[in-house]
């Protein structure tokens, strides 16, 4: 019997899945036609760091990904202890009021009454360890196959079951068929993309009332300062996320949306639009229970934030009542606000409301003033309705993207990328990479697991595992896939286990780790197939093993802590010694996010946000620990990491957001280098269910901050924006 939502096999009478947590549904449902696969001071930093801090005392080479040979990875630059000047604190509500994007995954049910309400049947299952190193019946690709065919016929996640070598589609009628050609049809509509006209006008202005003033309700429950009947808190609702193209610029729009869990009503949709300068153009759209527009905001901005129309927050406002609008705001930078309201009823709410705001009548004002008004209002109140009609009408898709590289870190381009169900190894569709090595495949945005296979002659083909997309996710970054020649001599390896929490006693780097088990797979992510390898790890807690060049997953066990997965090259003249990190195990109420990378930047910084009711936080190295127990308990600043943030005190009402930023180059104003993409930097989020998240950089982009993922209501959701202009906005700097 196996899971319907991720494809592991389920021990007789098991209610739920160990690997991702679901409940189990009837074995009535397990026929193969019905199986579904789940699954980033101030001019310098404050103050010379304490001479306690620790520093690295050996260099190492580093894997460092490049987006060609013409771009070698740099070697490990020296950075002195951080000089962080005083701490300006700026407002963290931006940064914390709370959008929660997509791709969510409930916190385990092990957290106590800290943790406030968890469901029972929507845990992290944490993986049973007493089971590791053995086969789980799936076999890797075979690296001495003499045929691309013969490459992709490995077995996959499912007993006994080989994966397609060619693409045949199954029936219509069949769940197999239906999804080959849904992803078909996808990747098809995302090469044309799909756009929105925000300037059609297709709705007419209604009749102005001159006794009608504004309707808050839908605007003040949905941001948690009423609670008004018909509307929930944006907090309680079902979250979408969606991509289209402003048809008028060409420029890429991306969609949060809230919709309402009682009538299914977008109630608040969120445009990202990226523009060419770099910046942002955010409008913030409230729809009431009818879908008629209520309250529109719009602002520019560096990067996007979470947030919503709090009082001193610059942009223009536009309040709507039965399709007209009754008030146009507009708070400039310095505070200066002003007011044209549509009636003297709506301009007598406004002050007493606001009684120092600038406050206009329609009526007493210039003709000028008036056309101007005249048309915002249609404008606005037509780009609210063509963003509705046409978002909620637009397909839900995620895309799978990453690079191929060769031994020297050249993209390798026409590459065949094969897509398949993770838990039976039917093959879904077939792609290429383009010039550069990229891919980039769509797939429904529901509750499934894939798995990668890329493959081209001369090279070995390899396989990506485990590939988990979630309703309603935009993209599933993967970390790159190295190929290599078949042959050549095998490689001397050092492995080595250190605690991503606690430094040894000369403070010179971490514990160090005796791990009980180290197991190597063929392939990315492959926490089941057959083991090619393993090692012993001796006094000193070092480990000695030989591989092929290629690419391998590494397992390694220790009592007491998380069991570590995490990815290896072994490639000639590339490093030949590695250093990995568990977290110790969890505790009962607690978050564990651990932060790796390469040589390069040597100075990568976590940033925690959590917000408590109308408290607000921010960890960073500036300021190790609030006031909510949450700590930076390891601080790195020369290369590789780990940098630890806990989570001491989890609960399910707070809201956390997690973001990295590139300190080393972002001090410099060096906004767009590619050292922080290229880094192989990773993010994994533990509770005291085991690992719940793994997050990797997206690969090959400008830009040095990396924001990943947020926690509300529980659910880790992954946000997963990339910044490279960032001229007005310094919280990673100041605090």
């Amino acid at each position: 019997m196996y899971c319907r939502y991720c494809g592991s096999k389920l021990k007789p009478g098991a209610k739920f899945c160990t690997s991702c947590g679901r409940k189990v549904e009837s074995s009535e449902k397990t026929e193969e036609t019905k199986t579904e696969a789940a699954a980033e001071g101030a001019e310098k930093k404050l103050t010379e760091r304490k001479e306690t801090e620790p520093k690295k005392t050996e260099q190492k080479r580093a894997e460092q990904p490049k987006p060609s040979a013409s771009t070698p990875p740099e070697e490990k630059k020296t950075e002195g202890g951080k000089s962080k000047k005083g701490l300006l604190l700026i407002p963290l509500f931006l940064l914390l009021a709370g959008l929660g994007v997509v791709l969510g995954i409930r916190i385990g049910s092990g957290f106590g009454s800290g943790g406030g309400s968890i469901k029972q049947n929507d845990p992290f299952a944490k993986r049973d360890t007493q089971e590791r190193g053995k086969a789980a019946g799936t076999e890797s690709s075979e690296s001495g196959a003499d045929s691309e065919s013969a490459e992709s016929s490995a077995e996959s996640g499912s007993e006994g079951t080989k994966r397609e070598e060619k693409l045949v589609l199954a029936a219509e009628n069949t769940e197999l068929g239906t999804l080959q050609r849904k992803i078909a049809e996808l990747n098809s509509m995302a090469a044309a993309a799909q756009r929105i006209d925000l300037s059609a006008v297709n709705h007419a202005v209604g009749t102005r009332n001159p006794g009608e003033s504004w309707n808050s309700d839908v605007f003040y429950t949905l941001e948690g300062y009423e609670n008004r009947p018909g509307y929930v808190n944006k907090n309680l609702c079902r979250l979408e996320q969606k991509q289209l193209i402003n048809a008028a610029t060409g420029n890429r729009i991306d969609y949060v949306i809230y919709i309402n869990p009682n009538d299914g009503v977008a109630n608040k949709i969120v445009a990202i639009e990226y523009l060419v300068s770099g910046s942002l153009q955010v409008t913030e759209y409230y729809y009431d229970a009818n879908r008629m527009p209520r309250f529109v905001y719009q602002y520019d901005i560096d990067n996007y934030v979470a947030g919503y129309a709090v009082p001193e927050k610059p942009g223009q406002r536009f309040l709507f009542g039965s399709d007209t609008l009754l008030t146009w705001r507009e708070v400039r930078d310095g505070g200066f606000k002003w007011n044209c309201a549509a009636n003297a009823t709506e301009a007598e709410r406004l002050r007493k409301s606001w009684p120092a705001n600038t406050i206009f009548l329609y009526q007493n004002e210039s003709a000028d003033m008036r056309r101007a008004f005249d048309e915002r209002e249609s404008i606005m109140l037509n780009a609210a309705y063509n963003t509705y009609e046409t978002v909620m009408n637009a397909q839900n898709l995620t895309s799978i993207s990453g690079y191929a590289y060769d031994e020297q870190g050249n993209g390798i381009a026409a590459a065949a990328v094969r897509l398949y169900r993770n838990e039976d190894g039917k093959l879904l569709y077939e792609s290429q990479t383009d010039a550069d090595g990229k891919y980039q495949i769509y797939v429904p945005s529901e509750a499934r697991q894939y798995m990668l296979q890329i493959a081209k002659q001369p090279y070995q083909a390899c396989e990506i595992y485990g590939i988990g997309v979630e309703s309603d996710q935009l993209v599933a970054y993967q970390t790159p896939v190295y190929l290599f020649e078949r042959g050549g001599a095998a490689i001397d390896y050092r492995l080595k286990l250190g605690d991503a929490l606690h430094y040894n006693e000369s403070r010179s780097g971490m514990q160090t780790v005796i791990a009980s088990a180290i197991n190597l797979r063929e392939g990315i992510n492959n926490r089941t197939g057959t083991i090619v390898a393993t090692a012993k790890a001796d006094e000193s807690g070092e480990a000695d093993v030989q591989l092929k060049p290629g690419v391998y997953t590494v397992e390694l066990i220790a009592s007491g802590y998380e069991t570590v997965y995490d990815t290896l090259v072994a490639r000639q003249n590339g490093e030949t010694e590695r250093e990995f990190f568990a977290a110790p195990t969890v505790g009962s109420g607690q978050v564990s996010i651990v932060l790796t990378w390469g040589a390069v930047p040597a100075d990568l910084d976590s940033h925690l946000f959590t917000q408590r009711g109308t408290e607000t936080s921010h960890v960073w190295f500036g300021s190790k620990e609030d006031s909510f127990g949450n700590d930076l308990d390891v601080d790195d600043t020369s290369s590789y990491g780990p940098e630890t943030v806990t989570i001491k005190q989890f609960s399910a009402e707070d809201y956390y957001k997690y973001c990295v930023f590139d300190f080393t180059n972002g001090v410099r104003e060096n906004t767009q280098s590619y050292e922080l993409s290229n880094s192989g930097a990773t993010v994994q989020v533990y509770t005291d269910q085991g690992l719940a998240a793994t997050y990797h950089v997206p690969t090959n982009r400008p830009g040095v901050v990396w924001e990943i993922f947020e926690i509300r209501n529980g659910r880790i959701t992954p946000i997963q924006r990339y910044y490279n202009y960032v001229s007005s906005q310094d919280w990673w700097m100041h605090g």
